[in-house]
């Protein structure tokens, strides 16, 4: 069965035109700031500034809204574990291990925000960069190109996985495979088939990709050749240097507010 699933958009914006090199640099920048300025007002405002950022550049909100979707259990379980085991000011019960508190919930909801703006800072780069320049990023970066090749086909194919599940599930309900009634275990074990099906599918596409590289003959020359070769230009350039002195700036006004 053939699984379309990309997360790449097109458009013709100006951060989908940058050099995808820049764009990786921008993605570190917002995640260097969420782990140096772990605070409640940073991490709204960065969530803020990257949903306006999507928004401006045309990302639809059906993609956004996908992102929300897969960080879902992450919503349920973090707040729910720092509450129980991980108090935070005053603890108002405690039983073996659990330990529980107000300021835990508080905590770990905000901690889960910042996780929220780590992935929309990951998606930003792979929903306005090509699959074909993800691994040239790489390359660009000087990492050999088998290791490029690899964490490309990783982020490439990731989303290709979940979209043959999605589709198996809807075909497996629609010959009458019921997946919400019963306890939590009939439900998983329901799921089995499903997951039997993705793996089995998921090898096929292993090994149909395997054949293609190898009559593309992919490590027969240490030499290589590329279509399009990233270039930058005068724009690209100005962008990494005003990226790379907002890192800069973060790091000394971290570095100030510790030892200063």
């Amino acid at each position: 069965m053939a699984v379309s699933y990309d997360v790449y958009v097109p458009g013709r914006s100006w951060l989908h035109t940058l050099d995808p090199r820049v764009k990786l640099v921008l993605s570190l920048d917002i995640t260097l700031l969420l782990f140096l300025w772990p605070y409640p007002p940073v991490i709204a405002g960065t969530l803020l500034g990257l949903h306006a950022l999507l928004w401006w550049t045309g990302i639809p909100w059906a993609r956004v809204r996908w992102v929300w979707w897969v960080m879902l259990p992450l919503h349920l379980f973090v707040p729910l574990a720092w509450f129980l085991f991980q108090p935070v000011g005053p603890v108002f019960f405690r039983w073996g291990l659990l330990r529980l508190s107000w300021g835990g919930l508080w905590h770990g909801v905000w901690m889960v925000l910042r996780l929220d703006a780590l992935a929309f800072a990951a998606f930003l780069w792979l929903f306005t960069t090509e699959p074909a320049q993800v691994w040239r990023t790489f390359v660009g970066l000087r990492l050999p190109y088998a290791f490029a090749l690899m964490l490309a086909l990783s982020l490439r194919y990731l989303p290709t996985i979940a979209g043959l599940y999605l589709h198996i599930r809807d075909a497996q309900a629609a010959r009458g495979l019921v997946l919400d009634q019963g306890p939590w275990h009939r439900r998983l074990h329901a799921r089995l088939p499903i997951l039997i099906a993705v793996l089995i599918t998921t090898l096929r596409l292993a090994q149909a990709l395997g054949w293609a590289m190898e009559t593309r003959c992919l490590g027969a020359s240490a030499q290589r050749t590329v279509w399009r070769p990233l270039r930058m230009r005068p724009r690209d350039r100005w962008s990494l240097a005003v990226l790379v002195g907002i890192g800069m700036m973060v790091i000394a006004l971290r570095a100030i507010q510790m030892y200063g």
